[in-house]
């Protein structure tokens, strides 16, 4: 079974910019360590010489496109509070 070890830990948060108090850390590591357990398991499956594959081939038929009903562009200016230099703006989200 594969763990994970302090440095690669502190790597790992490195590289992801976290900062970790040390109770998260250790709770972090066991997470990790769970991971890299369940994969290892994974790795053991006899695939009796068929290779693997964990994506099934989707039997979904496309659909036909239909066109539909557009809204006239002064329909859609309605919904803007707004508008400068013919752009409509929305508010800001962030």
């Amino acid at each position: 079974m594969a763990t994970i070890s302090d440095e690669e830990l502190s790597k790992v948060a490195n590289i992801a910019r976290l900062k970790l108090t040390d109770s998260e850390a250790a709770s972090l590591k066991k997470d990790l360590n769970s991971l890299l357990d369940y994969f290892s398991k994974i790795n053991e499956i006899e695939s009796k010489g068929q290779e693997l594959y964990y994506v099934k081939k989707s039997e979904a038929t496309p659909r036909e496109d239909e066109e539909g009903h557009c809204r006239e562009a002064s329909e859609i200016r309605k919904g803007f509070a707004k508008e400068k230099d013919g752009f409509m703006l929305a508010p800001k989200s962030l």
